[in-house]
């Protein structure tokens, strides 16, 4: 018998989380202490050497998943670790889409892409061209001016008209740079990741991030994508902290195209999955129940080709 007094469960994709198997592939952040990722997320020695889709399912049982959208998590072994995710997403019942490692610079870039080509479950490309000049410990790319470099940008060519979407992690000061690329291949579908990455959280650094943001939310070919809060706001951040920050992706972008995700299993060395969605909800009241749909769950399933599980299951 159905019990109707229970709450209903809001359905949504999650737009950006990370499963893997530190037995199947190797990961640097497991071999040796990474300063970097410490800078972030502080001691990350609790993160499990094995995150699976059942745990990650435990995790967010307070929630109906629709599907997911896997994200690489830098293993030495790129296109081995999307191997994997391709397997885990033939398996699955629960839809998967998948998200890999790339270098626009890489002499076997066009093999690489060919190769992510070939997988049913990808759906999108990243590169972590993070560059904090202010604090060399989030120095993530190994130069600054990749966004720049006209031969980086002959690499990026490659992903014109075709189904990969391509996200690139960038901090807020590196946001006018990601603009003029958005702007010169309109062709080329960007997702603006971790709301395009706040470093400065005074005021005026809060106006001039809204203003470049706004700006790049103009360009249609541009998605955005809220997660990793912890990295923005710190492990212990607050609701009232993300919601001005938040809202104003939401009214530059529109629900259509902003997505959610949780980053599991990083936010669970912060408040975990449930604070974080239940921060989301509220932050999100005022908006419609259709508005809501758009932003928890329609966004990312129509930007990453997601299928509806119930057609996934009668294949």
């Amino acid at each position: 018998m159905t019990d109707h007094t229970k709450p209903r469960r809001r359905a949504i994709i999650d737009a950006h989380l990370h499963l893997y198997d530190s037995q199947a592939n190797a990961f640097a952040i497991f071999e040796q202490r990474q300063p970097g990722l410490e800078a972030l997320v502080g001691d990350y020695s609790a993160l499990p050497r094995t995150y699976l889709l059942d745990d990650y399912l435990r995790d967010s049982a307070s929630r109906d998943v629709e599907g997911i959208i896997w994200h690489e998590f830098i293993s030495r072994d790129a296109e081995k670790e999307m191997t994997w995710g391709q397997h885990l997403a033939s398996a699955s019942q629960l839809p998967i889409a998948l998200v890999g490692l790339v270098d626009f610079l890489d002499p076997r870039l066009t093999e690489r892409l060919e190769f992510y080509r070939s997988l049913p479950a990808a759906a999108g490309v990243r590169q972590h061209l993070g560059w904090d000049a202010s604090n060399p410990l989030r120095c993530f790319a190994t130069r600054p001016d990749f966004l720049s470099d006209a031969k980086w940008r002959e690499g990026l060519k490659q992903l014109r008209g075709g189904r990969l979407r391509c996200g690139l992690e960038v901090f807020s000061p590196q946001l006018p740079d990601l603009l003029d690329v958005v702007r010169q291949f309109p062709d080329i579908g960007f997702t603006v990741a971790v709301m395009g990455w706040p470093t400065d959280l005074t005021a005026e650094g809060y106006r001039r991030w809204r203003d470049v943001l706004t700006a790049i939310a103009r360009c249609g070919n541009t998605v955005a994508s809220i997660s990793a809060i912890e990295c923005i706001f710190g492990m212990s951040w607050r609701p009232e902290q993300l919601k001005p920050w938040m809202l104003a992706v939401v009214e530059a972008f529109g629900p259509g195209r902003t997505m959610l995700g949780s980053h599991l299993p990083l936010t669970g060395l912060s408040h975990g999955f449930d604070p974080l969605y239940d921060g989301y909800e509220a932050i999100l009241t005022g908006f419609s129940e259709e508005e809501k749909d758009q932003l928890f769950r329609g966004t990312a399933m129509q930007w990453f080709g997601v299928p509806k599980r119930e057609l996934l299951s009668e294949t």
